[in-house]
């Protein structure tokens, strides 16, 4: 029997998810909004010095997805980075923003090979406007094991073979496109001149840093929404050409930090029981549900899924409650303790729990922290 490990880490108003195979780790997002020590030290508990990340996957760019990524490039061995591949009027637009709030992270999206170093691989996903296209293997199936690409399609398949299974990871870079972006709006309504910020560096140096605290207000006013890109990530098995119910994967019994089983004593096990084989995670990152339907999107691997990370810190705009209208899920939500934001939504805990599914709060608080094991 083996275990496959993953972790969603007391982070708080942040994201930082892990997944631990047999000498082959991955990470989801790293990083906080508050920027706290304490971040840094969850961080560096996760892993050994100078463990290796085999992948980390970044969904977007916001500060608090991306800010302790510096923490663990340092800590860590990062091998591989797929990462959304960004407009240059967008990156140069993030840059200065980030520039003129202080924010230090405008390398990574700059320079990424510089941020990790040239022993890193940068990989790249394409953004796709299709919101509900079912991913199939219409596309050709990319080895993780012998690959040297640095970009390809949105919704390919990445396989890692193991010695005793098989296992998929399904990035999908959903581009907003057809929307006006939120930031730009409140940009251009402060007097900020958009074009020049994406292009004139002079210009975030006289205009923008003199502005910092309306910056400031402006970014934080928008958090989760500053840029039009947003990459999920199935990582689970594969349901393409067998029947997942008939896997030898099993989910554990899933726990807190310290075991503290107690609370989920509510929960109805005899349906977990029946569906332990649904050892599947989509993480979300502050995707909107409502446009990106994953359903659609995952359709042929979805009677696999039993676990989805809730988008956005459980904010209402980005949820839709008929993702969970077939079966029980557990419901992971990331979420700082005092944030000013109203996070998580009273409603989408509401319509969680209606679904007869479990949210799960994951704070700073470090008993909050979330495991599920997989044996297979």
């Amino acid at each position: 029997m083996f275990l496959i490990e993953r972790i969603f880490h007391p982070i708080g108003q942040g994201a930082f998810y892990s997944e631990r195979h047999k000498n082959f780790n991955i990470v989801y997002d790293c990083g906080n909004w508050k920027n706290t020590k304490l971040a840094d030290k969850v961080v560096k508990q996760a892993f050994v010095k100078n463990e290796v990340v085999d992948i980390l996957f970044i969904s977007h760019f916001d500060y608090d997805h991306v800010n302790k990524i510096k923490t663990l490039s340092e800590h860590t061995q990062i091998k591989k980075v797929i990462m959304p591949l960004l407009h240059e009027d967008e990156k140069t637009l993030l840059i200065n923003l980030y520039r003129a709030l202080n924010f230090h992270i405008s390398t990574l999206i700059e320079n990424p090979q510089k941020f990790f170093g040239q022993e890193t691989q940068i990989i790249t996903i394409e953004a796709s406007e299709n919101s509900e296209n079912p991913i199939n293997d219409s596309i050709e199936p990319i080895n993780l094991d012998n690959s040297t690409t640095t970009n390809i399609q949105s919704g390919s398949i990445l396989r890692k073979n193991f010695k005793s299974y098989e296992w998929l990871f399904i990035p999908y870079n959903y581009q907003y496109s057809s929307r006006n972006n939120e930031l730009e709006v409140l940009l251009i309504a402060s007097g900020f001149d958009v074009e020049k910020l994406k292009t004139n560096s002079k210009y975030t140096i006289n205009k923008a840093i003199s502005n910092r605290k309306k910056l400031k207000e402006i970014y934080t006013k928008v958090n989760g929404n500053i840029n039009q890109n947003s990459m999920l990530l199935y990582s689970g098995i594969n349901c393409l050409h067998r029947d997942c119910e008939q896997e030898a994967f099993h989910l554990d019994y899933p726990f807190r930090y310290f075991r503290c089983h107690d609370e989920f004593h509510h929960i109805r096990w005899h349906r977990m029981r029946k569906e332990r084989h649904r050892v599947s995670c989509i993480y979300t990152g502050d995707t909107n549900l409502n446009v990106v339907k994953i359903k659609s999107i995952f359709r042929n691997f979805w009677k696999s899924v039993g676990t989805i990370q809730i988008p956005h810190h459980g904010d209402i705009k980005s949820f839709d409650k008929f993702v969970l209208d077939d079966r029980y899920y557990w419901c992971p939500i990331s979420v700082g303790e005092t944030n000013t934001y109203g996070h998580p939504s009273c409603t989408v805990i509401s319509e969680v729990t209606s679904q007869d599914s479990c949210p799960i709060l994951v704070t700073e608080n470090l008993s909050s922290g979330f495991i599920e094991h997989i044996r297979c």
